[in-house]
């Protein structure tokens, strides 16, 4: 369910962005009422007194959990992480949406483009899709701001007409990680590097580069912790198994990386011109 949101009216989503953007914090407090409720699942005083009074107290013991006990607690968990799993997930639908209007200055505009999508049949599936990535993912701000991108996109095309090409686009950014994502968008930026041997055919390098151009786009952000390194590094070879990026010679001698006409489909989808 989408929280409503009137025409001129401000959005405040404060609690949905920290939701977002601290999701282990959130956790970690949830997780602090799951253990008082489930504190407060105590067995009858009977059956305590009949398990303390059994000379076969463990058989008993285990039969009073495992019928009573354990089968509240089951139901106290599983409750806590539906009403968790739905608070997380209109939060993200709210960053969502709070994305896309904080980019307009019209919001009544952008809200009466937004009813247009979502009336039509073409216009509401992307909009689930896009939903569908969302909950796909852990609570990420990034990949929010790139899907409330999207759906900007997405809403000033034909999407009637475009609907194959969107569905298409959406379904290449549910495979690409919020990292790789955010990496992809950055592809302005991107730094020249220096290859030791290779192999080209043209420009193109067909030998191994991953590693030489995750090191210099590293030291362009001043990334010096290894870990970070490492991951940066996944999320670029992601791209490239993806056939998303891919590396070109430059006059100088040096190589660079640039987006495949696959990655340049995605760019509207994710940065905004």
């Amino acid at each position: 369910m989408i929280r409503r949101i009137d025409e001129g009216a401000s959005v405040d989503q404060g609690s949905d962005r920290d939701i977002i953007s601290k999701p282990d914090q959130y956790l970690s407090d949830q997780g602090k009422n799951l253990e008082e409720m489930l504190d407060k699942i105590k067995l009858p005083p009977e059956v305590e007194e009949q398990i303390i009074k059994s000379k076969t107290q463990k058989v008993i013991k285990d039969q009073i959990l495992g019928f009573f006990k354990v089968g509240e607690i089951v139901r106290e968990v599983l409750n806590w992480n539906d009403s968790i799993d739905e608070e997380i997930r209109e939060a993200k639908k709210a960053v969502l949406l709070s994305s896309y209007f904080d980019r307009t200055e019209q919001n009544a505009k952008a809200l009466s483009e937004l009813k247009r999508l979502l009336t039509s049949a073409q216009g509401n599936t992307l909009f689930n899709k896009i939903l569908q990535i969302l909950d796909g993912n852990p609570p990420d701000q990034k990949l929010a701001e790139h899907l409330s991108r999207a759906l900007e996109h997405i809403i000033n095309t034909d999407f009637v007409s475009l609907f194959e090409e969107h569905k298409y686009a959406l379904a290449q950014i549910d495979q690409i990680s919020a990292q790789a994502l955010a990496i992809l968008s950055d592809y302005r930026f991107w730094p020249t590097f220096r290859l030791g041997s290779y192999q080209s055919a043209g420009t193109k390098v067909v030998s191994d580069w991953l590693h030489e151009f995750a090191t210099a786009y590293c030291r362009s952000k001043g990334v010096v912790d290894g870990g970070t390194a490492g991951r940066i590094q996944y999320s670029i070879n992601e791209l490239l198994s993806r056939r998303v990026i891919e590396a070109h010679l430059t006059a100088d001698g040096n190589a660079v990386c640039r987006i495949t006409a696959i990655g340049a489909m995605l760019i509207p989808y994710i940065v905004r011109r």
